[in-house]
């Protein structure tokens, strides 16, 4: 069996392919250089690091039948839990699975402690990549103490990522592609929404209101901060499913972590105390950042669910400057679309 070699510290792992219908070799290359132009749907995974070949074909892993099934993801444990294997469905799975391994790669060698990549490949029209799973648990943001500390660590980490965010520019993934069409921040964020958004009565201002990112400096992005994508030990903290990082406005990595505290509270049937609106406003997330969010969340789910946000509602969010009553709207719509049915 080949496997990938990996290099000093200064260089990012290079890569040999094999498999059917692929040369033998292929050059020696950084995969962050060459992402540029990766049609979807496209074998990414031969541009990605680490080696390809059929998950089921190495005979060192046994894959549990268990799986968990995600929107855009599936994935399962090898038998010895040593390994998952990830596979990609849904909204440019090529591009994901790209993104991932590119950003596992940066992130590991910023120092922050992620999931290796094994191997990556495409395997019936859908590319996977497998990971090494990494210790820790999912503490649920349950009370304020898990709140505080849930903050704590995604506060952590971007400024880890913003301290390496020099002569960005916003796109999905990490890496900037020569061919990328420039764009500010607002349209970053707007390109992410299906076209369906635009025939909304309430498109108009929020592309409006969004202009109070442009002057925001680029970062890096995880793209989907969420508790459960943090796994803590006693002395570390490994960060999880980078599949949707790309490049943007700070506080798009905040608004995931205000939404996804809420919504996880609602849809688990708990009620949100005032004292987590006040630790979530911290944050500072612009109302106009947060309905952006909440709108594709429904953008992402059943094609009707869109029509389902109350546009008084939404106009009201996207206004607010005061954080506290900001955190408040959002969570009185997500309560809204979860009572007309919207799945989580």
């Amino acid at each position: 069996m080949k496997t990938a070699r990996c290099e000093g510290a200064d260089n990012l792992p290079k890569m040999r392919v094999e498999g059917p219908g692929s040369p033998s070799q292929h050059k020696a290359s950084n995969p962050l250089s060459q992402r540029a132009d990766v049609p979807d749907p496209a074998p990414a995974s031969a541009r990605c690091s680490s080696w390809r070949r059929e998950p089921d074909s190495d005979p060192r892993l046994e894959w549990s039948s268990e799986s968990v099934v995600k929107p855009f993801s599936v994935t399962r444990w090898s038998v010895d839990r040593h390994s998952i294997l990830k596979t990609y469905r849904g909204i440019e799975p090529y591009r994901r699975q790209l993104a991932e391994a590119e950003a596992l790669q940066l992130a590991t060698h910023w120092g922050i402690a992620v999931p290796k990549v094994r191997a990556t490949g495409i395997r019936a029209d859908e590319p996977w990549t497998i990971l090494s799973v990494v210790p820790g648990s999912v503490h649920p943001v349950r009370t304020g103490q898990a709140l505080r500390r849930y903050l704590r660590h995604a506060r952590n980490l971007t400024a880890r990522l913003e301290a390496h965010a020099v002569g960005l520019t916003p796109g999905i993934g990490w890496s900037q592609p020569g061919s990328e069409i420039p764009s500010g921040n607002r349209q970053f964020m707007l390109g992410q929404l299906t076209d369906r958004c635009r025939t909304y009565s309430w498109w108009s201002a929020i592309h409006e209101r969004l202009s109070i990112v442009e002057a925001d400096p680029t970062v890096y992005l995880h793209g989907d901060l969420k508790a459960e994508h943090f796994l803590v030990t006693d002395n570390e903290v490994h960060v999880v499913d980078w599949e949707a990082c790309s490049r943007g406005p700070a506080v798009c990595d905040s608004a995931d972590v205000v939404f996804h505290v809420l919504r996880d509270l609602l849809y688990d049937g708990h009620v949100v105390q005032p004292m987590t609106l006040t630790l979530l406003s911290r944050l500072s997330t612009p109302g106009a950042v947060l309905a952006w969010r909440l709108i594709r969340w429904a953008d992402r789910r059943r094609t009707g669910d869109l029509a389902l946000i109350p546009s008084r509602h939404l106009d009201e969010l996207s206004l607010e400057a005061n954080p506290v009553t900001a955190c408040q709207r959002l969570m009185q719509l997500i309560a809204i679309l979860r009572a007309r049915g919207v799945p989580r």
